[in-house]
């Protein structure tokens, strides 16, 4: 009865809560709704944005392709006349050099080749001109600038920038020579190999009632010492007029160059750099006549052949061709669509080959090959 009792006043009390009106074994929870909110979910972490995508080297296989990139300076607008590139297969980057208009200051630079964006890695203070000339293996980059009237062998390390070297070249042991050129670091014996000429025997002061001598530079087979700049000079280049700039190339054993002759065409100079003899084969054979101007030469260490462009003639269009040693043909691997100007800045990793030309408009793009 008492238990009535008291619902009854529980119901009259209208203003008090029927918590606590039902005796203590009533279970609270029973029937009751819980009007708490519910926790929010976490809300899931972004995922990271994915890393910009390189081109591997030895991506290639063995089908043609030739792309165009514009260079991406939309972080750097200032940046111009970009050269030197030289791949690096382990960060997939190219490195090379550009101009700062504004700065007026010489960068040392990497490019990502899939997207052509260009970052600044450190200033090359003192350089006022480049050559176009560089050469790379395992992270050691090298290249020939002049700052004033001096020429230097520019040394920059990819894993800090920040301490690259300016060497002036020693010519002390042949103060006859000059302009090194063709440099390909060979980074198992810390040596590089190059040329370099001696123009005492041509120009000159013009003797009156005589023709002026026009006698072209002799051209010598030189290494450069990386760390002191020290030139040693080796074999003559005999009958050869003129060497053809980013026409060299180095296998480990052999240093390559693409020569003029004297009497006209070219030829492919092979020196052994055990005892730097030569030996000299042609570079256009019959089969290929229409072929002018090649350069850009790179040699691909997995198939022993020599790669590069040319001008076909007869079809009006540059052309990515092969050069094989043993055999001393010339063949095209393709034609590079909407180049017309090209340079002689070239590199080649693997089965990706690099140049820097351009189409019509003239504006210097980096073409992008795999083979």
């Amino acid at each position: 009865m008492s238990r009535w009792i008291t619902l009854l006043l529980c119901l009259i009390m209208l203003s008090a809560p029927l918590a606590g009106c039902l005796d203590e074994t009533t279970d609270d929870g029973a029937n009751s709704e819980d009007d708490t909110e519910p926790e929010p979910e976490p809300e899931p972490e972004p995922e990271p944005e994915p890393e910009p995508e390189t081109s591997d080297c030895g991506s290639g296989d063995g089908t043609f392709s030739s792309t165009m990139v514009s260079f991406d300076l939309s972080a750097n607008p200032d940046l111009t006349n970009i050269g030197g590139i030289e791949i690096d297969c382990t960060s997939n980057l190219l490195y090379g050099y550009a101009w700062d208009s504004i700065a007026e200051v010489e960068h040392f630079i990497s490019i990502d080749p899939s997207n052509g964006v260009v970052t600044p890695l450190v200033e090359l203070t003192g350089i006022e001109y480049v050559t176009g000339i560089a050469t790379y293996q395992n992270g050691e980059y090298f290249t020939s600038m002049r700052g004033g009237s001096v020429d230097y062998l520019v040394h920059v390390s990819v894993a800090d920038p920040s301490q690259f070297t300016m060497t002036q070249f020693d010519f002390s042991n042949h103060p006859e020579l000059d302009n090194v050129a063709g440099m390909e670091y060979d980074d198992s014996q810390n040596i590089i190999y190059a040329y370099a000429s001696d123009d005492s025997n041509s120009g000159g002061p013009i003797t009156p009632g005589q023709p002026p001598n026009t006698e072209p530079p002799i051209k010598y087979v030189v290494t450069v010492d990386p760390s002191t700049a020290m030139v040693t000079q080796y074999t003559e280049m005999e009958d050869v007029e003129g060497v053809a700039y980013g026409a060299s190339a180095f296998d480990g054993n052999f240093y390559y160059l693409n020569v003029r002759n004297t009497g006209g065409g070219y030829s492919m100079l092979t020196i052994d750099v055990l005892d730097f003899s030569i030996s000299s084969s042609t570079v256009l054979s019959s089969s290929n006549e229409d072929l002018t101007s090649p350069n850009g030469f790179e040699i691909n260490l997995d198939s022993g052949l020599i790669y590069g462009y040319a001008w076909d003639s007869v079809a009006e269009q540059e052309v990515f061709i092969s050069y094989d040693i043993a055999t001393e043909s010339i063949s095209e691997v393709g034609t590079i669509n909407g180049v017309e100007y090209v340079t002689t800045d070239s590199t080649n990793g693997g089965n990706d080959f690099y140049a820097i030309m351009s189409g019509q408009d003239r504006v210097p793009k980096l073409v992008h090959i795999q083979y």
